[in-house]
């Protein structure tokens, strides 16, 4: 089943990142990863985040309470498995065409790596 994903660039502030969000199931709430770096061309270390609101799979602007910004660099329609071990394969079918990410628990913290 085909859901929707949003990569968002989020600046003016004073740990620009990027913000990985994957519907789970059709009108979710967003998983949310927070990266260092797009695209993933390595092994990177993510920090997951609480669910976001859907409005940011559209959504490019400021962000409320002086937040910063967020630029929309991809979206389109992914498949996302949610496997044994907290490992998250999600494969983005439109957008970044043929790319699948794999986001992996590692202690405390998670990683995001491209699927071999």
């Amino acid at each position: 089943m085909s859901l929707r994903f949003a990569i968002l660039h989020h600046t003016g502030i004073a740990d620009p990142h990027f913000d990985l969000l994957f519907e789970t199931h059709p009108g979710s709430d967003l998983a949310t990863w927070r990266s260092p770096v797009w695209p993933i061309e390595s092994p990177t270390a993510a920090t997951r985040l609480k669910d976001h609101r859907r409005a940011y799979l559209d959504y490019e602007g400021e962000v409320s309470r002086r937040r910063g910004y967020v630029e929309r660099v991809a979206g389109g329609t992914c498949e996302v498995e949610v496997g044994q071990d907290a490992v998250w394969t999600v494969r983005l079918i439109t957008g970044v065409p043929g790319t699948t990410l794999v986001l992996r628990r590692v202690g405390e913290g998670w990683e995001i790596n491209l699927s071999s």
